[in-house]
């Protein structure tokens, strides 16, 4: 197949319906006339420059930041450093979900508010957990001075979480509602919230020990900041694991935790 049949094969361009000069038009160009991207397409790729943006912003802060490895600091910063963090290490993955969201929805009023109501869901579901983890880091007195040992242990404890139910049930649920099954049946707001709580709860119990791992390591430490969303990616749009796959991923996340705590 040819690239702008692939392309329009899974959605993301369509026939043209515009008049005159259209720059989407004159870059796909096929047989049966001019085409345009997809405006659910458009939405997506709107997502992924929102978590382009994260990361950006993300380098520039920590470039000009304290290491905060040594504590969360104020609730305020800490929660904006969050939800930017969770627009990095998630948003990426929930493209699919997104893009299909707005297909079925396209052809609905107020779709667009729809799919960015079904984002804003999502992260909002992370801003709630990491609200936890800031209260029970705080609850009980960290940062310890053996700290990096808690790290290290938490990534230790992430990589053998993987062999549970809960882990298991969580990454099938995640792959499964990363797309919609049959039409939305209800108000299209209504569906956004729903679909986005519904991703985001099986995410929480898919990734919620790297998140974890993440706030004992430390929110400025950038390089295990782009380590964990590799993993984290991995977990949610790589193939269904095997046994064999689930022992090299688990020692993998046990070996990170050992190196985590050699190199502190």
């Amino acid at each position: 197949m040819l690239p702008a049949q692939v392309l329009a094969a899974v959605g993301l361009i369509k026939p043209s319906r515009r008049r005159g000069f259209c720059p989407a038009c004159r870059l796909f160009q096929t047989d049966d006339g001019p085409t345009e991207i997809a405006a659910p397409a458009l939405i997506a790729l709107a997502f992924l420059i929102v978590a382009a943006l994260a990361w950006a912003l993300t380098i520039v802060r920590l470039s000009s930041m304290d290491d905060m490895a040594m504590g969360l600091g104020s609730f305020g910063p800490f929660a904006a450093s969050w939800t930017v963090m969770m627009a990095v290490m998630m948003l990426p993955s929930a493209i699919p979900l997104v893009f299909e969201f707005a297909q079925h929805t396209e052809r609905r009023r107020g779709w667009q508010a729809a799919t960015a109501l079904l984002g804003a869901t999502y992260l909002g579901l992370w801003l709630a957990f990491g609200v936890v983890c800031y209260m029970l880091y705080n609850a009980v007195g960290m940062p310890w001075p053996n700290q990096g040992l808690i790290g290290g242990a938490a990534l230790v404890i992430a990589g053998l979480y993987a062999w549970t139910p809960v882990k298991r049930a969580s990454e099938g649920l995640c792959r499964e509602r990363c797309a919609l099954h049959g039409p939305l049946p209800f108000n299209v707001m209504r569906s956004a919230v729903v679909a986005g709580a519904r991703y985001g709860l099986s995410c929480l119990g898919c990734s919620a020990g790297l998140m974890v791992a993440m706030v004992l390591i430390g929110m400025a430490n950038l390089v295990w900041m782009i380590v964990l969303a590799a993993v984290v990616l991995v977990y949610k749009v790589a193939p269904a694991p095997t046994p064999r796959s689930m022992v090299a991923s688990s020692g993998v996340l046990v070996a990170l935790g050992v190196l985590y705590v050699v190199a502190g």
